[in-house]
């Protein structure tokens, strides 16, 4: 197949040109706030689907995140700057200092500096020296980090169509996103897949996705317990 990508005079040979090359195309446009509900499928080792739910979810980028995985029993997590805070019955239970680094380059980079965004791949432990162009389900994207942590970007809608990382316990975790659809002027994911050490566990499929105009903090305001799914 040969390898596209975006439409650009400048070629796109390194981390920091795929960065910039993004920001000129999607910054200022791209949606800061968005939120829909997830029918999550588990599964067994086996493949076996072992439960059915639906979550809520909410994104604030560049580094807001909350999912509501059981509001009947008020489990939700929210991710905030570079900490994760867990809630049972409503109540905070664990905090880590634990980001959602796939904010980053699914829309954050579009509200940082170039700077900010190169200091933060870093951070979480990417290596932006390598960089390289592959294909992906038959589309061309650019990829980059090394073995352990990477993440795919399209080349030429410059969404992330897969990112790889390692658990805490050293199992490989590979994220697939598919079946994107246009959303304001960017993109968005309406299924995900987690494979875990090469076996299936994890299933995701979004559906009334919204962009919202306002950032609202209360959600992602751990000492609000606010429930922000009930005006959905």
């Amino acid at each position: 197949m040969v390898f596209i990508g975006c439409q650009s005079k400048k070629d796109v040979a390194s981390t920091e040109d795929l960065l910039s090359v993004m920001k000129t195309k999607n910054a200022g446009k791209w949606f800061e706030n968005f939120r829909f509900k997830q029918h999550t499928i588990r599964f067994n080792e086996e493949g076996k689907k072992i439960d059915s739910t639906v979550w809520y979810e909410s994104v604030g980028y560049p580094y807001n995140f909350r999912i509501d995985r059981d509001v009947s029993q008020g489990i939700y997590t929210i991710f905030k700057n570079d900490s994760t805070y867990n809630f049972r019955n409503d109540t905070l239970v664990r905090t880590t200092n634990k980001p959602a680094t796939h904010l980053l380059f699914k829309g954050g980079l579009y509200f940082i500096s170039l700077e900010e965004t190169l200091a933060k791949l870093k951070k979480y432990n990417y290596d932006v020296s390598a960089f390289r162009k592959d294909v992906f389900k038959g589309e061309p994207a650019y990829v980059v980090g090394g073995e352990d942590n990477q993440f795919w970007i399209h080349a030429e809608n410059f969404y992330c169509m897969r990112r790889i990382y390692k658990t805490d316990n050293n199992q490989k975790v590979d994220v697939v996103y598919e079946d994107f659809k246009p959303l304001d002027k960017g993109w968005v994911e309406q299924k995900v897949t987690f494979f875990v050490a090469g076996k299936k566990r994890l299933e995701e499929f979004y559906f009334d996705i919204k962009t919202i105009e306002e950032f609202d903090k209360r959600i992602y305001d751990v000492n609000q317990n606010y429930k922000w799914y009930t005006n959905y």
